[in-house]
């Protein structure tokens, strides 16, 4: 250059383009095509006279996104306060919201500020360097950055570190809105491929490329796991009609080690049954060979889940085939909570582990996060397996279709019976919905139904599909833990278990526990004038002696609080008030119900929290209540 002249122009371009900025543009490009290639990298020919493709090996990031339609705040916060539970930080300590600069951010106050959002992300990153990061929470406020530069926006966002795993991982909520208002869209590829490429890219900036020989390395200790591999990956999508062929020249790329992990990994799935040599460089492949890895990757996680919560407990339990709660011939099987959590956080399907009473502990899928709330470790429940029969409504519409030649529609449902309220008969429109996008049923413009003859058949393989994801239904049995029951107050599960069950010489493990703790029990109760010396059955007047005091004790408690005297509730009859919430007992879980001049304590229903603070009508019958609730202040149907 003369003069201070140049021989080329600058030209800008649009800085945080509302449409998502230029550099996101040419990233979103090489994310579309590194999303088409495995997890090898390979560059350019060497010059070596072999001939061997020269490779670069990617520091690993997991990455897990959902997207979740708002609800409310309230679920929103349920998951926040997951999220960071105690003792999943670093040594043990609680874990702490954080943001781009909050180190202690309200779970509330975030969910309330998405309140009114159409969506929200949940996102899991988790490097596989993890341990080894100067700071995990560093490099998710560095990965949120990279993401705004993508996006074109400024993100509202909370993340929390877990360290609580074998592999420590980070928990990142973002709000569903750009900062100007709009609602925030991630391009799907960018979700599933960008933002672990933006990832992969801070750990190799903090620690670099993994080196070649520690790449290979850690490909050649996949040949013999028994779960799906990236060794497997390419072996699989390269098959032709199931057969895999290595001298195909796609898939040798001139990498003459690949093909020797390659023969390695096809003699171990040979061993397995997955594979079948045909002639020299050719396999025939199981169909359902990947689906195979798959799950028995997933059930090797299952088996250290459980090694992992029984060693907490500093337990001894052996496992066997019942030790995973399924469906097909599963009994049901009661214990204490060993450990709960989330089994994949995406499709939202949380999980526990039980130290049963039939001596061995338990893992089960219980349903989504929600089934987590209130539940701690040593709380007693019972895990019975799921219903696959048709449900009540489907006998319904079954009949109503039935006498119209195969026809339901609402106006039908009200003809056939009068009695039903609307949001009955909604409730059997939404589970048509449901049947209707697996292809159980029709719907035609006009609101009419077309429901086929075997509709209870296809009711019955519908929740048989089902139950694979939630094998297990989950109850409650006591707030309590085993030891906190002996000396409780109140009609415990213990006491249910004097009055019903006799004394077993032979039971193991956590059974055994439950037959000392029924011995402490009984000398408790003695102590308190409710049974006699040598007496060994409780009988249904002590529980109800029980739970009387505990019931009495509560509404002493609750007095000052609402300003109002406690009247205890009849066994018999008609209650009407207000729902004001629900309280914990030894003796279960009771609704507090106000009225004028005074309130009273009756078991509570889970239907009830959709009406807190609203009217309810009861009919109690020998100490049980069956509940009226509506949305406004009269009478309604549950």
């Amino acid at each position: 250059m003369s003069g201070g002249d140049s021989e080329f122009e600058v030209k800008l371009g649009r800085i945080r383009s509302p449409s998502g900025a230029r550099r996101f543009e040419g990233f979103f490009k090489k994310v579309t095509r590194s999303a088409r290639k495995a997890g090898v990298k390979r560059g350019a020919r060497s010059g070596g006279s072999r001939g061997v493709t020269a490779a670069r090996f990617h520091r690993r990031v997991l990455v897990k996104a959902s997207i979740r339609k708002m609800t409310g705040a309230g679920a929103l916060k349920q998951h926040l306060n997951y999220v960071k539970r105690d003792g999943a930080g670093r040594n043990g300590e609680p874990t702490k919201l954080y943001g781009e600069k909050g180190k202690d951010i309200d779970a509330g106050d975030f969910a309330k500020s998405c309140e009114d959002d159409q969506h929200h992300f949940r996102i899991i990153v988790s490097p596989e360097d993890a341990h080894d990061l100067q700071s995990l929470t560093d490099f998710t406020r560095d990965l949120v950055r990279e993401m705004e530069s993508d996006l074109g926006t400024k993100l509202e966002w909370v993340a929390a570190d877990h360290y609580d795993t074998g592999q420590p991982h980070t928990h990142l909520i973002i709000r569903g809105k750009r900062d100007d208002g709009r609602d925030l869209v991630m391009p799907r590829k960018y979700i599933s491929h960008g933002i672990r490429e933006r990832a992969q890219g801070l750990v190799e900036l903090e620690h670099g490329p993994v080196p070649e020989h520690a790449g290979r390395a850690r490909l050649a200790h996949m040949v013999s796991q028994e779960r799906f591999t990236e060794l497997d990956r390419p072996i699989f999508e390269a098959a032709r009609e199931d057969v895999f062929n290595l001298r195909d020249q796609s898939v040798r790329a001139g990498q003459e080690w690949c093909q020797q992990l390659a023969r390695m990994r096809l003699k171990k799935l040979t061993a397995m049954g997955l594979a079948e040599p045909l002639s020299k460089g050719r396999w025939r492949l199981d169909p359902n060979g990947e689906t195979t890895l798959r799950r028995m990757g997933a059930r090797g996680d299952i088996i250290k889940t459980v090694h992992q919560a029984m060693a907490g407990k500093t337990l001894n339990r052996p496992l066997d085939e019942r030790s995973i709660f399924d469906v097909g011939g599963q009994e049901t099987v009661t214990g204490a909570v060993a450990d709960m959590g989330l089994a994949d956080d995406v499709n939202d399907r949380a999980f526990v582990v039980i130290d049963g009473m039939n001596g061995r502990p338990v893992y089960a899928i219980i349903g989504g996060e929600d089934q987590l709330q209130g539940l701690a470790r040593g709380q007693l429940i019972t895990l019975t397996p799921a219903n696959t029969e048709p449900k009540p409504a489907d006998r319904i519409i079954a009949k109503i279709a039935d006498a119209q030649n195969g026809r339901y529609s609402p106006r039908l449902h009200m003809d056939a019976d009068p009695s039903a309220r609307p949001a009955f008969v909604e409730a059997h429109v939404r589970r048509l919905e449901a049947l209707r996008r697996a292809g159980h049923a029709e719907r035609s413009a006009d609101g009419m139904w077309t429901v086929p003859d075997d509709f209870l058949a296809r009711a019955r393989k519908f929740e048989e599909i089902a139950a694979l994801e939630r094998p297990a239904e989950m109850s409650r049995q006591s707030t309590l833990t085993l030891k906190q029951m002996q000396t409780a107050i109140g009609a415990t599960w213990i006491d249910e278990h004097l009055r019903n069950a006799d004394d077993d010489e032979h039971a193991r493990g956590f059974g055994a526990d439950v037959e000392e703790a029924r011995a402490v029990r009984r000398a408790f109760l003695i102590r308190q004038g409710l049974l006699r010396a040598g007496e060994k059955r409780v009988t249904q007047n002590v529980i109800d002696t029980l739970r009387t005091r505990d019931l009495a004790d509560a509404g002493a408690d609750l007095e000052q609080e609402l300003g109002k005297t406690y009247t205890a509730a009849p066994t018999s009859g008609r209650i009407d008030g207000i729902y004001a919430k629900a309280i914990d007992r030894p003796s279960g879980r009771f609704a507090v119900v106000e009225r004028s001049k005074d309130f009273t304590l009756v078991p509570w229903r889970d239907v009830m929290d959709r009406n807190l603070g609203k009217s309810v009508s009861g009919l109690i019958r020998d100490g049980q209540i069956n509940w009226r609730l509506t949305r406004g202040r009269g009478i309604g149907r549950t």
